[in-house]
């Protein structure tokens, strides 16, 4: 639930905005923790941007979204044991640039299905033959994949059987684009 006082620019307690959620696992906690990063995001997003660090220290914040993350971010990480070849093959290893960009990138977008209103719907997780770190939803008929760089972010959309008609790709860096490809998978 969130809690809201009258929050002076001279306190020094710096209020915190929302109050603690349960650390426990399952799908009701997963909808509260959601309830309350979209809480937040929706009242910091009407505000300048300064007013969310007065309010809410940014450690306290990146915490509750990393905490939303977790099993993404866990997943990302645990790329950085699998080694050349991993795919029996000749694949390379995931790169751990590319991981650490991945780290920041599932950040913003959870950020952007949050400003959205939106339900989070947890990537899996894999690595691509070059290093990079691939992310893929399926909702629907449609499949959302998104490869990241050490310094890129591109997407392939696919929504049915034709290659030449039922699937685009482009850049995933920018927030709007990841707002569009977002509302496109769950539309």
């Amino acid at each position: 639930m969130l809690q809201v006082r009258n929050v002076r620019a001279d306190d020094k307690r710096r209020d915190t905005l929302a109050t603690e959620v349960s650390s426990g696992i399952g799908e009701v906690n997963e909808k509260l923790r959601q309830s309350e990063v979209r809480s937040i995001v929706a009242f910091c997003s009407n505000r300048a941007e300064t007013l969310r660090f007065a309010l809410l220290p940014e450690t306290d914040f990146k915490k509750l979204i990393r905490e939303a993350t977790w099993d993404t971010l866990t997943a990302i990480y645990n790329l950085l044991t699998w080694r050349d070849g991993w795919n029996g093959y000749d694949a390379c290893a995931p790169k751990y640039n590319a991981v650490v960009n991945a780290d920041k990138w599932i950040e913003q977008l959870y950020l952007v299905v949050m400003s959205l209103h939106g339900n989070w719907i947890k990537p899996n997780v894999t690595a691509s033959a070059d290093g990079d770190v691939v992310f893929e939803w399926w909702h629907g008929t449609k499949k959302l994949t998104v490869y990241i760089g050490e310094q890129s972010a591109e997407y392939v959309k696919v929504w049915g059987l034709n290659t030449d008609s039922d699937m685009s790709d482009g850049d995933a860096e920018s927030i709007s684009t990841c707002r569009l490809l977002w509302l496109w998978l769950v539309s």
